[in-house]
């Protein structure tokens, strides 16, 4: 959990990685969940259940969820409305501000073309009324583009400790859409024994793949381990950040310290399936799991950052409450829901 004014490593190299196969350094210390301060990114009730169901639907959103906002420097912003971050709860700096984030389809494009996206602060909104759809939705262009999840990166089943919900919301817009992954047993314990130890945990060491094909941009692999239950708020994540289309990158986080192998570094392109490294409890966690969520860079702010923002996963078996699984072709999981890439 370091400090906010920690500037996200992944902008520097994203000015500097254009396209697949770039060549950009690969980055040695990154912040707190992506470079952000994505708070505790653990299995526990961290935080106030913010309450918060706001994925991707079927057909991309509600029928208002296109707005025009008339901006107090007399601009006009247009756009499909994916999200609306409450700065509110948030840990760090808390205030009573918002950010809109605003989807233009037509800005849509390869880096460093890519516009699609405008993050705007409430305090720059003079009013705001609905607008008319204008071309392709965020849901279907993120499909048409392969901007989703093809497959749950641990094998067998996962469960969902935390979806988009809760202390997710509270990150400082870092994992307002993350979902933590753990393995259980099958009386859903996560860990046997007293927990104590990493090795206890069912999901530790277990093998992290692609759920992306894309070009790596960052990888922190040295980080160590903590003990599970302890909470070191300076602590540095071991993660792997995966740019899929334009401004639009997957992140995993808290991977097993040395686990990462050397082939998996900034500028390669890694395809779906392809091993990662493998599940730990590196960064501020208080227990071993998986951290996944989808990031967007936003070119407009100073200094430049990155928002989660809503992602689909492709072809999951999905089962919530005992139910029996069943197969989904676009799905954004919540809490409590097991997950795999085959029948279960």
């Amino acid at each position: 959990m370091a400090s906010t004014r920690n500037t996200f490593l992944l902008v520097i190299t994203l000015l500097a990685c254009t396209g697949p196969g770039c060549n950009a350094p690969e980055t040695t210390d990154a912040g707190v969940d992506a470079g952000g301060d994505a708070g505790v990114d653990a299995g526990e009730d961290a935080g106030r259940d913010a309450g918060s169901d706001a994925g991707i639907v079927e057909d991309a959103g509600p029928p208002d969820a296109w707005v025009r906002l008339t901006l107090r420097d007399g601009g006009v912003a247009i756009g499909e409305r994916i999200a609306l971050y409450d700065h509110a709860i948030w840990w760090w700096e808390p205030s009573d501000e918002r950010t809109h984030a605003l989807f233009d389809p037509a800005g849509l494009a390869e880096w460093p073309e890519d516009r699609s996206l405008r993050f705007i602060s409430s305090r720059e909104v003079l009013a705001e009324e609905r607008a008319p759809r204008e071309g392709e939705t965020y849901g279907d262009a993120m499909r048409s583009r392969g901007i989703v999840l093809e497959r749950v990166p641990l094998d067998g089943v996962a469960t969902v400790i935390t979806g988009h919900e809760r202390y997710h919301l509270e990150e400082n817009g870092y994992g307002d859409f993350a979902w933590d992954l753990v393995r259980t047993d099958d009386r859903g314990d996560r860990f046997r024994g007293a927990g104590a130890s990493n090795d206890d945990f069912f999901v530790w060491g277990a093998q992290v793949l692609a759920p992306v094909a894309g070009v790596v941009v960052e990888v922190v692999r040295d980080a160590p381990d903590q003990t599970p239950g302890t909470l070191d708020l300076d602590a540095v994540n071991n993660l792997v950040g995966i740019q899929v289309y334009g401004g639009y990158h997957v992140y995993l986080l808290h991977f097993e310290q040395g686990s990462i192998p050397p082939e998996i570094e900034v500028g390669a392109r890694v395809e779906v399936g392809a091993p990662l490294g493998r599940v730990g409890n590196s960064g501020v966690s208080l227990e071993p799991h998986l951290h996944v969520t989808a990031l967007a860079v936003d070119r407009d702010a100073d200094p430049l950052r990155t928002w989660s923002v809503p992602c689909e996963w492709r072809g999951v078996w999905v089962s919530a409450g005992g139910r029996r699984a069943r197969l989904e072709p676009h799905w954004v999981p919540s809490s409590d829901e097991r997950l795999s890439s085959t029948s279960f």
